[in-house]
């Protein structure tokens, strides 16, 4: 692909992004549903109540895995401190994006790009209710305006993921074998969303521990208070939030599993493992302690 090509294809996808963003992003009126579902997009959404919860980690890596493993960043240090974030109020879909609801957006707005594992348009036989996969973030980015909502930001990710009280995994603070669709333990494929249904957060949302990673918002920074210095921080990186299914690599390993991990990577590349799922808010209120 030359650049010249890819110059042209990108700056047509962020005035297509923009286009359904000047239509209109609606916030809810009236009463705040526990559960709501997506005027759009049909999906079911979760309040996510305002309020404290615990974000990040201060673990650290004594045996100096990282060496062994052969990765690029140390362990946990990108994820350090542990602090306490206040968010307000918002929603969050239940499970990911599938292809059948992505094919919606396709047909709706006449898109004309298919992710790279359809053939003549369409997605796999028998995996409609699957997540959607490789797409670029820019391409998830634009299903979410087209939904009247957006991407998760990386706090809110986590919020949902772990609950008010910082919990290791969405079930719990123990990682359990065959909870959730992780690693090469798992189907090494993507299941139909919901299919693992211990892989569930205090909120009541789904497959944040498996199945497929998920683009969020951010570009990948140091967080506030972080001293860790490295050279990858700043727009150059997405961040991805959550496991996924594996067929080989190190993402099975134990320190990857955590819910509070980060995966960087560049926003116009695409994976067979990496999904999305959309938020929207309610209110804007943030603060750290």
């Amino acid at each position: 692909m030359t650049v010249l090509f890819q110059i042209k294809k990108y700056t047509a996808l962020y005035l297509f992004c923009l286009l359904i963003f000047m239509t209109g992003c609606d916030k809810p009126q009236g009463a705040v549903e526990l559960v709501k579902i997506s005027p759009v997009d049909g999906k079911q959404m979760v309040l996510i109540p305002a309020g404290d919860f615990i974000m990040g980690t201060n673990k650290t890596d004594p045996d100096n895995t990282q060496q062994k493993i052969g990765t690029v960043k140390p362990l946990y240090l990108d994820q350090h401190p542990e602090r306490k974030i206040t968010l307000g109020d918002y929603y969050i879909d239940r499970y990911e994006v599938t292809n059948e609801e992505y094919k919606k957006f396709m047909d709706d707005t006449k898109y004309p790009d298919p992710p790279a594992n359809w053939a003549d348009g369409w997605y796999p036989k028998g995996k409609g209710e699957h997540p959607v996969t490789s797409i670029i973030w820019q391409e998830a980015l634009a299903y979410a305006l087209w939904a009247n909502k957006r991407l998760p930001t990386e706090e809110e990710w986590e919020k949902a993921a772990r609950g008010p009280d910082g919990l290791s995994y969405p079930w719990g603070d123990e990682y359990q074998k065959g909870k959730a669709n992780v690693g090469i333990e798992g189907s090494r494929a993507t299941v139909a969303v919901g299919s693992h249904p211990e892989d569930v957060s205090p909120y009541q949302v789904y497959d944040m521990a498996g199945n497929v990673m998920e683009w969020t918002l951010d570009w990948y920074q140091a967080y506030p208070g972080n001293k860790y210095k490295d050279p990858r921080f700043g727009n150059k990186f997405k961040v991805l939030r959550g496991n996924a299914f594996q067929k080989s690599g190190h993402y099975f390993l134990d320190a990857y599993r955590y819910v509070f991990n980060r995966t960087e990577v560049p926003a116009d590349e695409y994976f067979e493992n990496v999904g999305f799922r959309c938020v929207l808010p309610i209110s804007t209120k943030k603060t750290e302690m």
